[in-house]
This record gives C-alpha cells, sequence and structure tokens, in this order.
C-alpha cells in the first residue's frame, strides 16, 4: 500500500492536488490513484458535520451516543471522523493536518488507529510539522519553487529541512507610555470550579499570575484551557460568582469587560479572521494603539514612529505600505503579535499562536515571544498543546482531567 506524507508549506499548490484528486483527474505521481474511491479527513469535513448536528441536535459520526458532536473534544471529534470514513471503505483516505491542536495524548491514540489500519487503504497526509509523519510512511512529497511535485525519501527530506533560517528578532520597543496602578498580582483564581449544565470542567483550581512572569498553560483536549482564558479575558458569565481577581479587582465588582480588555494584550490565529479591510501594515500595528479592529482614524507622528520601530524588530520595515491580508500567514501574526503588544500591555495572552504554522515558521513566532518576555515587565500567558522547540517560559501550569472537573498544579520551573 503507498502512503505518502505531503508538505503543506505550499498551501495553493496542495490544495490545488487535493482538488484535482478529488476530481479524479489524472495527476503526474498519482496515476494509481485516479478512478478509485477516495474521502477526505479535514477540518472542513468535520465542521459540516458540526453544522449538521447545530441542526438537528444530532450527528452520524456519534449516533449511538446520547450527546451533541459539539460537546466532545478535538480529539474525540476528529477520531469519530475517521471511523466514520473507515466504515466507508476507501481505496485511499486525505488526511489533512489530523494532529494540529490535539493533546499528545489524543495523537498517540490517532497514531495508533491508523497504523492498525494502515494496510487497508492508502494514506495521503497532509503535514505542517516534521513530528507529525507517521512513522511507516517514507515518502514526502514537497513542492519546488516552481511549484512542481518532488517526490524524496523521508529521511531526505528532514535532512534539507535542517537548513539554518534567520529567526532573530530585533530590540523590543520601548511602550510609548506607562499603565498606572497595575498591582503585583495581575490574575488570581481562588478554588474556582466551573461547570456546564451540570458537567464539572474545572475543580478548585488555584493560579496566580504575576508582573512579568512567562507561564504556559497546558492540559487534554477538553481541559478547560479555553473557559480559563474566557473567564479572564472575554465576558464567559462563568466567571461571575466565583472568586477570581483581575488587576486587584474582582470579576464583577464594577469594571467593565472593555475595562478589563484595555490591560490584556490577546492574539490567537482565528483573530487575522476579523480583518477583513485593506488596511497596510502599518495601520494595523498602530491599530493596537487605539484598539481597534482595523485603522478608521489619521495616525499621529508618534504612534507612526512607535510602529515603525516595531516593523523594525520584525525586519518589516519594507511591508509598511502593503496590504496586511495580502501577506503570508507567518507575517500576518507576527504583525498581529506586535499590535497586541505595542502598547506594552500589563498581560499579554497566546492562545496557540503557532498551531498550523511549519516547523521554521514556528520558530521564528517562538524567538519573538522570548524576545517579549525578556525585554519587557509583560506577563505572558501562553497557550499550546505542543512542546516548542527554544520556548523559554519561567512556569508551566498543567490541567489534569479528573470526573469531577479538571484539577491544575504547577508542574515545572524552567531556567532560561
Amino acid at each position: 500500500m503507498r502512503h505518502i506524507a505531503i508538505y503543506a508549506k505550499d498551501h495553493q499548490s496542495v490544495s490545488r492536488l487535493v482538488a484535482d484528486l478529488k476530481k479524479d483527474k489524472m495527476v503526474p505521481g498519482f496515476e494509481d490513484f485516479q478512478h478509485k474511491k477516495g474521502l477526505e479527513h479535514s477540518e472542513a469535513v468535520l465542521q459540516n458535520f458540526i453544522k449538521e448536528d447545530q441542526r438537528h441536535g444530532n450527528s452520524v459520526l456519534v449516533k449511538a451516543e446520547n450527546r451533541s458532536l459539539r460537546t466532545f473534544s478535538s480529539g474525540e471529534k476528529r477520531k469519530a471522523l475517521l471511523e466514520y470514513l473507515l466504515k466507508k471503505e476507501p481505496a485511499y483516505l486525505i488526511l489533512d493536518d489530523p494532529f494540529d491542536c490535539l493533546d499528545m495524548q489524543s495523537v498517540a491514540s490517532f497514531k495508533k488507529r491508523l497504523t492498525e489500519v494502515k494496510s487497508d487503504f492508502a494514506l495521503l497526509q497532509i503535514f505542517r510539522r516534521e513530528e507529525d509523519i507517521l512513522s511507516f510512511i517514507d515518502t514526502v512529497l514537497v513542492f519546488d519553487k516552481a511549484r512542481k511535485a518532488v517526490f524524496k525519501n523521508k529521511a531526505d527530506f528532514i535532512e534539507n529541512e535542517k537548513t539554518a533560517i534567520d529567526v532573530s528578532v530585533k530590540t523590543i520597543p520601548p511602550p510609548a507610555r506607562e499603565y498606572q496602578d497595575i498591582p503585583e498580582v495581575l490574575v488570581q483564581l481562588n478554588d474556582v470550579s466551573v461547570f456546564y449544565e451540570e458537567r464539572p470542567i474545572l475543580n478548585q483550581i488555584n493560579w496566580t499570575i504575576k508582573k512579568g512572569e512567562f507561564w504556559k498553560l497546558t492540559g487534554p483536549n477538553g481541559s478547560g484551557k479555553t473557559t480559563i482564558l474566557s473567564m479572564i479575558y472575554g465576558d464567559n458569565p462563568k466567571a461571575y460568582g466565583v472568586d477570581l481577581v483581575l488587576f486587584g479587582k474582582k470579576k464583577g465588582s464594577g469594571e467593565s469587560v472593555w475595562d478589563i480588555k484595555k490591560k490584556i494584550g490577546y492574539f490567537s490565529p482565528s483573530v487575522t479572521e476579523l480583518f477583513i479591510r485593506r488596511n497596510t501594515v502599518e495601520e494595523m500595528v498602530i491599530s493596537g494603539l487605539v484598539d481597534s479592529i482595523g485603522l478608521y482614524q489619521k495616525p499621529s507622528d508618534k504612534q507612526k514612529a512607535l510602529a515603525k520601530q516595531w516593523l523594525e524588530t520584525l525586519g518589516f520595515q519594507e511591508k509598511a505600505k502593503k496590504v496586511f491580508n495580502d501577506l503570508p500567514n507567518l507575517e500576518k501574526r507576527m504583525l498581529l503579535i506586535a499590535r497586541a503588544m505595542i502598547k506594552h500591555p500589563p498581560l499579554l495572552i497566546l492562545d496557540e499562536p503557532s498551531t498550523g504554522l511549519d516547523d521554521k515558521s514556528a520558530l521564528k513566532i517562538t524567538h519573538l515571544i522570548n524576545r517579549i518576555a525578556a525585554e519587557s515587565s509583560t506577563a505572558i500567558l501562553y497557550v499550546s498543546h505542543r512542546k516548542e522547540k527554544g520556548l523559554h517560559p519561567d512556569f508551566e501550569y498543567e490541567l489534569i482531567s479528573s470526573e469531577n472537573g479538571s484539577e491544575g498544579k504547577v508542574v515545572s520551573k524552567f531556567n532560561n
């Protein structure tokens, strides 16, 4: 059975390849796949089943379960989709980055299942991270600069990817102004327990984040990481009625959500989708100073000067007048992190900042984050399922799932 790992660095070429295979076109190098039944396991396909679940209250993926598909963790949803597709007995299965955003336990379970069925059909695994390549796949497809498909031995591909890249980031610009009256303790959760429809999510969480600390938050899918973030940064009603203190004030004691957000910089890859206007790179960075989605007013000379400093830090000074939405994914993310950080907020939340990126791009994000941590007084709350190479948090807070809701503990301290 011929299995192929497809490197997704050239997203457009990979998308075109998948589209041609699904249309049963003759694709060079894939002649033996033509006129055969192929199915796709991807986030887009899964979202269609989730929409069905929303409309009808159930899904064929979990028909035997007395639960909505939406209540399952990311790993459980993807496993359910895999089992559904296997029952249809495809000749080949396209796996589109199946392990992205999954916890280590879910990844191990998923890989084990694929190893069990590897003799039943051909696998085309689209991947971005080297560590995600399935162990039984020996052939890697990459697209060269001319966008021509090139098949390589896995060992040769890995060796070629060891080429060093420039991940350097210049000195972080100083803040335009200092925040006043910020207490030493920024976030404090005291015996916080959370339930959703009588289902326990968090169980007696005790966690303190102080000025300038760099924390990594980890835990399995469904363990409550998103719940904690939304209680701190968003308007999750579960934050009211529990002992959650933000910037010295108990949540719900008078400060509005917007008052809190002014003290927090936030980045998640999903934020990129909010920016639909044709703002320039310079305007995008400046918008972080006025807390707007894009820029709707003429910036001052001082704002322009600060944005220029940040663009120089990133090495993007030549891109100031380019349209933000026309940039590659990595550059968009680096700019949005700069946008979140331009005011030097007391707290910077980074929610899965490197998801969907290849190894070298993730390393550039990691170096930028380390630089911010080392050269500012901003506390960082970093959320990820992966152990990113080169990341240097001071502390790690782990959520551990249990029947009574996730419990938390500090599991390690890192020496920079």
